[in-house]
């Protein structure tokens, strides 16, 4: 990362959000992503379809500002993702040996990302 980036960045962490816990308050400015973080992301975790981790100020012991979330779940590279046959072949062709060769590929998915206005201003400020 630039030197010029890393100031801002490093007094944070990122950390995966607790099963039972819960977010007080988040806006990024899109009201979906806001009631994900708010409303949906435990309830996504306890079913096992996302996990979602947060980015936070380091000595913020109460975790009550989050600057940015994103979540993660599992999928998978198809070959129904793709136009034509052809063209999956020449995905996995440069990509796997012969016995390694399937019709589909585990992959992780980013679900949701999104960061505070909070934020979005002191980067903007500060590039």
């Amino acid at each position: 990362m630039k030197e010029s980036l890393q100031a801002p960045f490093s007094s944070f962490i990122i950390r995966k959000l607790g099963t039972d816990e819960t977010v007080k308050s988040f806006d990024c400015g899109d009201a979906d992503l806001n009631d994900f973080i708010l409303n949906e992301s435990s309830p996504y975790r306890k079913a096992l379809l996302a996990v979602t981790y947060v980015f936070e100020a380091i000595d913020d012991a109460e975790h009550e500002h989050i600057a940015a979330y994103f979540s993660l779940a599992n999928d998978r590279v198809s070959i129904t993702d793709f136009p034509n046959k052809t063209e999956f072949n020449r995905f996995r062709k440069h990509r796997f040996v012969n016995e390694k060769r399937l019709k589909s590929y585990p992959a992780a998915k980013i679900c949701r990302l999104a960061v505070s206005q909070e934020l979005k201003d002191t980067v903007q400020n500060f590039v």
